[in-house]
């Protein structure tokens, strides 16, 4: 394998479902599965539980000697119990199908387009959902059924000098607007994106490897029936691991950081004597850090089963500018996955995750959180 795909990070979800397959072993590789989250919530937050069942599909595979193309997209089903009151909102999500070109050993040309077959237009009831399920700190895998079209571009290039490979990337996000309200009169375009990566990779010892990373991500603000709505923050962070040998398996200890600069969102002063909007007062947003780490390991089971057990911590500091750090707290997650082998080309992998946390309320109050994540995938080769 050339060193520039050492360096590709996923745009899509099909690392999860597709992990771990090399085009030169199968033409292609199907993954579907079917995954539960839920968490309870003590008083504190307005919240009580909180849940997610979705059923992805990803599919991966090769177009010639130097094509890959991935796809995927799923069905979910989000709740939230607020106040004795039960909120769903359900339905497929967005398709995001991507072409990744080796146009050299040392580059790859990708191209993505986000095809809007998910619900974007939420009724009141059903956006409290896609709101508390982006809670950064729950980390649910669906926050967004529709966000309509994107189309992105991305170049990645990566050299090997010595024992270290070096590897640079960028990519650029246009997008289209779309309706987000059923009860609202309003056009949301969503600002256009671009994202930088710089990362090395080298071996450690006889069989361990060393990875790290830095990214940029800058954002044009948001509109909203064509004016400005909302300027996010630049986001900026790093991540590494480091690959090795133990006991017979391979164990990968890994770190990481993502800081959110404050935003800016911009709110109409409306003239109610004659309805004409005659400014805009902006309001600052919190900034956001979040620092995660962990550890994935390889144990034997018997002659023909590996367990992967996984321990993985996450801290997050949230701070408006009066001070306020409601959102902050931390996440730990206990758990595993165990491969089964169903035949000459079929894997089914379960995996269960255990979860407990708290986060600060507005009075800097930490609430409790407990939680649960059960999947199981089924991937096969053709």
């Amino acid at each position: 394998m050339s060193p520039v795909r050492t360096f590709v990070v996923p745009a899509l979800a099909v690392g999860g479902l597709c992990a771990s397959w090399s085009p030169a072993a199968a033409q292609g590789r199907v993954g579907v599965g079917a995954e539960f989250t839920g968490y309870s919530v003590d008083a504190g937050l307005g919240v009580e539980a909180v849940q997610l069942f979705s059923v992805p599909l990803a599919v991966s595979f090769t177009a010639g000697d130097r094509t890959t193309v991935d796809l995927y997209s799923s069905w979910a089903q989000g709740e939230v119990e607020r106040e004795g009151v039960r909120y769903v909102l359900s339905g497929l999500v967005d398709t995001h199908v991507r072409a990744s070109v080796e146009a050299a050993p040392w580059a790859l040309l990708s191209f993505a387009v986000g095809v809007p077959t998910g619900k974007s237009e939420q009724s009141a009831e059903e956006a409290v959902v896609s709101t508390v399920l982006s809670t950064d700190l729950l980390a649910f895998p669906q926050a967004a059924w529709g966000t309509g079209l994107s189309l992105t571009s991305a170049v990645t290039m990566a050299r090997e000098m010595g024992a270290v490979a070096v590897g640079v990337s960028a990519s650029y996000a246009a997008r289209s607007e779309f309706e987000p309200r059923s009860d609202l009169d309003l056009m949301y375009r969503p600002g256009n994106e671009a994202r930088f990566r710089l990362g090395l990779d080298g071996h450690v010892g006889e069989s361990g490897t060393v990875s790290g990373s830095v990214h940029y991500a800058r954002y044009e603000a948001d509109q909203g029936n064509g004016r400005n709505l909302f300027q996010p923050g630049s986001r900026v962070g790093f991540d590494a691991r480091w690959v090795f040998r133990a006991n017979a398996g391979v164990w990968t200890l890994y770190a990481g950081s993502l800081a959110r600069e404050h935003g800016d969102l911009s709110l109409g002063v409306l003239d109610t004597s004659s309805g004409v909007l005659v400014g805009d007062s902006v309001f600052t947003t919190a900034s956001q850090r979040l620092w995660s780490a962990g550890v994935v390991g390889a144990v034997g089971i018997g002659r023909s089963h590996v367990l992967h057990p996984q321990v993985d911590l996450k801290l997050q500091d949230r701070k408006d500018p009066d001070g306020i750090t409601a959102g902050s707290g931390w996440m730990l997650s206990v758990g595993g996955d165990l491969p089964l082998r169903m035949g000459s080309a079929q894997d089914l992998i379960p995996r269960i995750r255990l979860l407990v946390g708290a986060i600060q309320d507005d009075a800097g109050e930490s609430v409790g959180v407990k939680g649960v994540e059960i999947s199981g995938t089924l991937r096969f080769d053709f």
